[in-house]
């Protein structure tokens, strides 16, 4: 498939060589800035101007050999100059629709071979990791001379193909050969290079401010993979939770054009915020909403760290269990009605010690059968990972402000950590002799609470906010004990 796509772009770059002018000419036509047609359009007028003058100045100095044919030769010259110069900017027009389309699809053609490596880089592939860097330079040699709505597609394409990397060959870039790392590193910078040259002017002005997020969201990444790296070991003791509070220090790059300055705390708490934010743009399913974190930034820290699975056996999952009117459990959504999903099907075995809805489940406490498939399926995933480590996101509630009580709800990754809890408590291994695998570290980006955070959510869009919740998820709100659907949904 990959050389198919290869073949096609060179067909395409063959097509274009018909034209007779190169496509990097056609592009610096398209780009030429409409001010500066301007100053040549004022010119030209000026320069008629001057004409028109010039042979008024010589009709009054000689007007007995400045005849009427002189007047008419003088006017048909400047309407045919007229003539031609609107005929080229015609030509030009048409030129630059084409150039515009030519960039389109190459830009459409080179994001699609971004994705393609992304893809295979999540999927744990080395050779695609280091050749994400060059598909995602070669995208950007097109994004002046696209249209805007392609250009924010490109943006996001980069952006999504690190968040891919961050969720695979940066969480694991412990176990990298040092060589495969030098080169990752290498192609990173190379891509928040040139991203930066495209947002800003040579003066260092501001151009393109989607672009500048992009470097910087690669930046954060990289800084994740070097902490990681450097926390390498020696292993996390039982319980042990190591904050990485490197990846919030640019300075580490020793590439950044923008200093690590102090900012005020709120405004510090709403750019990592925003960091994670576009990290889990399309990983979060849950029902969420940002913009309530922002304002209530001033109650709010955002940190990274990294924990002993032992130290999330108490954590929350957003996973229910409700009591039918047979008596049998069931698996149930936040609303306390039933699942539209595969694990709507699960046979639990529940004891009664099982809180039940609107009560949430803890990790180290599942019931046998909730979420089976899911969870045997990321099993096979974690023992072919060349690091024991995975990755959430979670929020810490706080329930109780005179005495500091507090809750940790995991929002993304719950199947991955239920699989590490599984392997974790699974002595098949050492019963069979071999030797046993390191245990699971959790990289956990966390949202913690300073004070509560519990405003309403209104209704809005059908999708993203099809009823009110308070918090920023519904189960916060129902963690929290200060929010209930009513009625129940079933």
């Amino acid at each position: 498939m990959y050389s198919q796509k290869m073949r096609i772009a060179s067909l395409l770059s063959n097509i274009r060589g018909i034209s007779g002018r190169t496509n990097g000419d056609i592009m610096r036509d398209a780009g030429q800035p409409f001010g500066r047609r301007i100053v040549h359009l004022v010119f030209g007028f000026v320069l008629i101007a001057v004409i028109v003058a010039a042979a008024a100045a010589v009709n009054a100095v000689d007007s007995d050999n400045w005849t009427i044919a002189d007047w008419f030769n003088l006017t048909l010259s400047l309407l045919l100059g007229i003539y031609f110069f609107f005929l080229a900017q015609q030509v030009n027009s048409n030129a630059q629709k084409r150039a515009e389309a030519l960039a389109n699809a190459d830009l459409i053609t080179s994001a699609g071979l971004l994705a393609m490596s992304s893809a295979r880089s999540l999927a744990g592939s080395e050779s695609a990791a280091l050749r994400v860097a060059a598909d995602a330079r070669a995208a950007l040699q097109h994004y002046p001379y696209a249209e805007a709505t392609v250009q924010k597609e490109l943006a996001k394409s980069v952006s999504d193909s690190y968040n891919n990397l961050a969720f695979s060959t940066f969480l694991h870039s412990d176990s990298l050969a040092r060589s495969v790392w030098a080169r990752i590193l290498e192609g990173t910078a190379s891509v928040a290079a040139e991203t930066d040259k495209l947002a800003f002017t040579p003066a260092g002005r501001l151009r393109d401010p989607d672009l500048v997020t992009v470097a910087d969201h690669v930046g954060f990444i990289e800084l994740l993979g070097r902490d990681l790296r450097e926390n390498a070991g020696p292993d996390l003791s039982s319980h042990e939770s190591r904050p990485l509070s490197g990846v919030w220090d640019v300075t580490k790059l020793g590439r950044s054009r923008r200093p690590n300055v102090n900012r005020p705390e709120k405004e510090e708490t709403i750019q990592r915020l925003n960091r994670l934010q576009m990290l889990y743009r399309d990983e979060l399913t849950v029902l969420h909403d940002w913009e309530i974190l922002r304002k209530n930034a001033e109650n709010l820290n955002c940190e990274v760290e990294l924990a002993d699975i032992a130290a999330a056996h108490e954590w929350l999952a957003p996973w229910y269990v409700l009591q039918m009117v047979d008596g049998q459990p069931t698996p149930a959504n936040v609303l306390g009605g039933g699942l539209n999903e595969r694990a709507q099907y699960d046979k639990l075995q529940v004891n009664a010690s099982t809180p039940l809805w609107p009560n949430a489940l803890e990790h180290g406490n599942l019931p046998q059968g909730m979420r089976s498939k899911g969870i045997d399926n990321l099993c096979h995933v974690l023992k072919s990972q060349s690091s024991p480590t995975i990755c959430v996101l979670a929020y810490e509630l706080c329930l109780d402000e005179g005495t500091g009580k507090t809750k940790r709800l995991v929002l993304d990754g719950n199947h991955r950590l239920a699989a590490a809890f599984r392997m974790s408590l699974d002595n098949t291994a050492c019963s069979q002799g071999r030797k046993p695998s390191r245990r699971f570290r959790v990289l956990t980006f966390l949202i913690r609470e300073r004070q509560p955070v519990d405003d309403l959510i209104a209704t809005g869009d059908h999708e993203e906010k099809p009823y009110r919740w308070r918090g920023f998820t519904p189960d916060v709100g129902l963690v929290r004990g200060t929010w209930r659907p009513d009625p129940p949904r079933g």
